[in-house]
């Protein structure tokens, strides 16, 4: 004989479990998709590089590129931060500059950046055209740290080549003293460390 209780607990039984198992049919695998293809995490990448800017003997123009080497061939791949959570180039989505600066480390006083008239930022590599990234056109008197105005590019085709190369354009004077200048760039890399499960192409091998 069935009891009105057991009755019950076989109908809850048969309402609820019916339904779970065909949630697990559909929203498990939306769930474990959204998981795994959506962007996870986001890296804040720093680089550096130093130049020095040779005084001038008389009034002499500054105009060009101030030789900033290690922005030369950059591997983003290759930074150490990049590198301690394994990431490879096809998991980056994309990535966006958002501070370069500019600081006097010698001589420690009585030189500033009033030298300087307008200084850009571009960067560039073998499959891409030559874009700007950062500018700075007013720089005030007394300045010996400058915070450029970042332009919103994306730099991921950049960024994923072999080596992309940043470079600088100023206007201005040399300045009074020989003058070491040091640069650093923070760019923002947005991942998706799930991309060979959405079906992201993996690294060619060698």
């Amino acid at each position: 004989m069935t009891t009105n209780a057991h009755k019950a607990s076989k109908g809850w039984f048969v309402l609820t479990n019916k339904p779970f198992l065909k949630w697990q049919c559909w929203a498990l695998p939306l769930l474990l998709s959204t998981i795994t293809c959506g962007p996870l995490d986001v890296i804040t990448v720093d680089e550096t590089s130093t130049t020095t800017i040779n005084k001038a003997s008389i009034f002499e123009q500054l105009l060009g590129d101030i030789g900033f080497g290690a922005f030369l061939n950059i591997n983003l791949v290759d930074n150490t931060q990049m590198r301690n959570q394994n990431v490879e180039a096809h998991q980056i989505d994309s990535v966006y500059a958002t501070a370069l600066s500019l600081t006097i480390t010698e001589p420690t006083s009585g030189q500033d950046f009033s030298f300087i008239d307008s200084i850009s930022f571009f960067v560039s590599t073998g499959g891409e055209e030559k874009v700007r990234i950062a500018w700075l056109d007013t720089i005030a008197p007394g300045t010996t740290r400058l915070e450029l105005e970042i332009d919103d590019i994306d730099l991921s085709p950049y960024a994923t080549a072999d080596s992309m190369t940043i470079t600088s354009f100023v206007d201005g004077r040399r300045p009074d003293y020989d003058t070491v200048v040091e640069a650093q760039i923070t760019l923002d890399v947005d991942l998706n460390v799930g991309g060979l499960l959405c079906g992201a192409p993996a690294e060619p091998s060698d």
